[in-house]
């Protein structure tokens, strides 16, 4: 049988479905997309997909990362609610649910910022945070905030890596956009928040190898890319962001599980049932 990723898995007894005989034979890593984005989110709305998550036995809650967007991405992304921010507030709502990011755009926030931020929520939630990460991909977004969007690659790579190293206590960092020396940096973070790599392009692949975190494409890789990705990498961990109609499908090519979105209470408990 092959292993689900490493993600706060549920205990017996904690699942009002416990007595369900799931339809699926494998263990997955089941995660949710939350309403954090969009015309209608709102705080009770977020609150109230964490909350049945964990209490339905999901891995993982997930909120979307824009800041601030033209008008060809309005629809749904001129509504945000700030993921990081979301998410430290839902630690306090919630004691087992791993807390996620899908994604924060890292070119568009300074490295010393993010790894402060992310090191203070892992620490805080007990080891809790996924922190997924994108390189992003909407101009206007980028030209709003002062951003290059050409090289965005090249600068988020270099981001990661001054990222860790902080996390790891190094004192200096030298690179071609940020560098210190003698610098002093804490809490380090241990574990260290778990890496998931959004896109899928064969660099985000290769972020997520060269990691060792999660690939976690979302619209551009459907289940053949998916299955030839997994032939080539058999030891990457894949777990798309997608829709439940294709869920069976990635499964099936090889994926470790999936991060949903789902539209109410009942689908959410069709869901579980299925995989649980």
């Amino acid at each position: 049988m092959r292993a689900a990723v490493g993600v706060g898995r549920r205990e017996p007894g904690d699942l009002r479905l416990a007595d369900a005989v799931p339809e699926y034979p494998l263990v997955v890593h089941l995660g949710l997309i939350l309403p954090n984005y969009g015309e209608g989110s709102s705080p009770d709305g977020i609150r109230h997909a964490a909350e049945m998550a964990e209490e339905l036995g999901f891995d993982s809650v997930w909120a979307t990362e824009h800041i601030l967007v033209g008008q060809e991405a309005a629809n749904p992304y001129g509504r945000v609610y700030a993921p990081l921010v979301t998410l430290a507030w839902l630690a306090g709502l919630t004691t087992r649910v791993a807390l996620g990011t899908s994604i924060v755009i890292v070119p568009l926030h300074h490295p010393v910022h993010l790894a402060k931020e992310a090191a203070t929520l892992q620490e805080l939630t007990g080891g809790r945070l996924r922190l997924g990460l994108g390189m992003g991909w909407h101009e206007d977004e980028f030209r709003f905030l002062g951003a290059e969007l050409r090289g965005r690659g090249r600068r988020g790579e270099e981001a990661i890596r001054l990222m860790q190293a902080l996390w790891r206590g190094e004192r200096s960092f030298s690179g071609d956009h940020w560098s210190f020396e003698e610098a002093i940096f804490a809490p380090l973070p241990d574990p260290e928040p778990e890496l998931w790599f959004g896109g899928s392009s064969r660099r985000s692949i290769g972020r997520a190898l060269e990691h060792g975190g999660v690939w976690h494409p979302s619209r551009g890789s459907d289940p053949a890319h998916v299955r030839a990705v997994k032939e080539r990498h058999p030891e990457l961990r894949v777990i798309p962001r997608t829709s439940p109609e294709l869920v069976d499908a990635l499964l099936e090519a090889g994926a470790e599980g999936a991060v949903v979105t789902l539209r109410d209470d009942r689908a959410m408990r069709d869901f579980v049932r299925r995989y649980r």
